[in-house]
């Protein structure tokens, strides 16, 4: 059984318990909650969270809405100008009026729903699609002069589910697309198998981790590590992964060959207030300094170190270390994480080694590290830290640090919100790509590394256009950017695009039609400890 029927038919025996209690008519209103609640996974769990407790999308139950039930009607039809949310008509032909008034009853008058999905459930989700692996072809199908070549893609689609939500592969150097992985749900984010090239691991919004074999473009197998979350990583050695949930307030750590779950941990914790609370999953990174998973614990403030050397994973607990943790990175030799901390406004610096937190460094409003960046200039090795802090915001900056010292270097004004830094040994400049609902949203910055000043401010795009994701290929020769349009509209959805920059000119080289185009993944990353430096191994692609 799936994880979709679990979950329906858990739905359903709560949903007749209460009708029960309430003396409710049990096939009419309890009928219709168990369609409403089926119709939610399907076309609005993906972004909105499976618990209705917010998760891309805002919340949407009875206790955190501000929305009445017709105004939840009326968004259904009209989306979001300058969100995710498709817009009329694309709507009818997927959900009838009494569609979608059950889900805007369901919204307006339930409140956000308990939901588990505990060790058996995972393990039942598994699905081998690949059961000899053996078999599989012993070189890439397709023809690629080294697979660090590999850019991947994630689609989301217009609904964040169906045929358009796939990974897209193209070679870095040619730009033509090589192959493509359906997902069924939008992907997220993509790691690579530190020591077997063959091996991707693809984490959906749905929770799902697919495990793909670049060579053949095929997905071998998937688990549902949990029913909302992003966060996935893989050990130095290759032989675990990791992979953290928004819901339940989970972690999982499992078997990277087979997908099997080996141990599970309830991310709970006391916060900076003292005060005992469950955390989504943040930043879940591995580290090259030791076998280890970093876990950053969102709403708890604490950074958890899994030790994998032994065989009951025993976990080591940071707290204090800030309010609202994200995103991280690592420093070269991976001893040091830096953690971005939202309400704090700092990067809190976690040494690994010893086990503490080392340093909190300053960092603008907000702020979002995406992958972050290390650069080299003028003999010093500096990290890149962005802010995603909006208006009423009295200014956007990028915060430059000393990965040596965790001094501030310098703040560079930008024109807006910050969200995923991109960097190249080899390429000039420090890419930002400015984030947000601004009349800037289309826009990418370019930051000189040995001046640290922007110099070269690109449009990517169109007028309500949005640009994210900036990568550069493997050899530092061009840069992939996702330009998706405002609210993908109907009218004109077909204009997102993957947009392509020569790295050095800046010249736009080529521009490629995706529906909803997200997160872009070099291969190489899975020779770098941070984005930015150079491959640990001595080949070159």
């Amino acid at each position: 059984m799936n994880g979709p029927e679990v979950l329906s038919k858990r739905v359903l025996r709560a949903v007749l318990w209460l009708a029960t209690l309430s003396g409710a008519p049990l096939f009419s209103q309890a009928q219709d909650f168990v369609r409403a609640e089926r119709l939610y996974a399907e076309h609005c769990a993906v972004c909105h969270g499976a618990d209705r407790g917010g998760y891309i999308g805002p919340a949407l139950n009875s206790d955190q809405t501000r929305l009445t039930r017709d105004e939840v009607g009326i968004k259904i039809l009209t989306g979001g100008g300058t969100t995710l949310m498709p817009q009329h008509p694309t709507w009818r032909v997927r959900l009838s009026a009494d569609d979608r008034d059950l889900l805007a009853s369901l919204i307006t008058k339930r409140p956000r729903q308990s939901m588990s999905w505990g060790l058996e459930d995972i393990r039942k989700s598994l699905e081998v699609f690949v059961a000899d692996e053996s078999k599989l072809p012993v070189k890439p199908t397709y023809r690629i002069s080294h697979l660090d070549d590999l850019m991947a893609v994630m689609g989301r689609g217009r609904f964040a589910a169906g045929k358009e939500s796939r990974v897209l592969f193209f070679d870095g150097r040619t730009h033509r697309k090589v192959g493509e992985v359906p997902t069924r749900f939008a992907p997220h984010l993509m790691d690579f198998h530190p020591t077997q090239e063959r091996w991707a691991y693809v984490r959906d919004d749905i929770g799902y981790i697919h495990k793909i074999d670049l060579y053949s473009m095929k997905v071998v197998r998937k688990v549902r590590a949990g029913l909302n979350g992003a966060s996935l990583a893989v050990s130095r050695d290759g032989r675990f992964l990791a992979a953290g949930s928004y819901v339940p307030h989970t972690a999982v750590i499992l078997d990277a060959a087979t997908l099997e779950p080996l141990k599970l941990m309830e991310l709970r914790g006391a916060d900076p207030d003292g005060k005992t609370v469950g955390a989504d999953s943040g930043m879940i990174t591995g580290t090259p300094f030791a076998d280890y998973f970093v876990i950053a614990l969102e709403q708890a403030g604490q950074v958890w170190i899994v030790d994998l050397r032994q065989a009951d994973m025993p976990i080591t607990k940071i707290t204090d270390v800030g309010r609202h943790l994200h995103d991280a990175f690592l420093s070269p030799d991976g001893r040091y994480v830096v953690v971005s901390s939202y309400d704090d406004n700092v990067n809190t610096v976690v040494d690994l080694a010893e086990k503490r937190i080392a340093r909190k460094i300053p960092a603008g409003r907000q702020p979002h590290l995406g992958s972050g960046a290390i650069v080299r200039s003028h003999g010093r090795l500096l990290g890149i830290g962005t802010n995603i802090g909006s208006s009423p915001c009295a200014s956007h900056e990028v915060t430059v640090f000393d990965m040596n010292t965790f001094e501030v270097v310098k703040r560079i004004p930008v024109i807006g919100p910050t969200e995923s830094p991109a960097a190249h040994p080899k390429a000039p400049y420090v890419v930002v790509d400015i984030v947000g609902t601004g009349p800037e949203a289309n826009k990418i910055q370019f930051i000189d590394k040995e001046t640290l000043e922007v110099v070269r401010t690109v449009t990517v795009g169109e007028m309500l256009s949005h640009s994210h994701f900036p990568e550069y290929t493997a050899r530092g020769e061009f840069l992939y950017v996702s330009a998706r349009h405002g609210g993908d509209r109907p009218a004109g959805y077909h204009r997102d695009r993957l947009v392509i920059y020569d790295a050095r000119t800046l010249n736009e080289v080529k521009s490629i039609s995706i529906e909803v185009p997200a997160g872009v993944f070099s291969r190489v990353r899975a020779r770098t400890v941070a984005v930015g430096l150079e491959p640990m191994e001595s080949g070159k692609p």
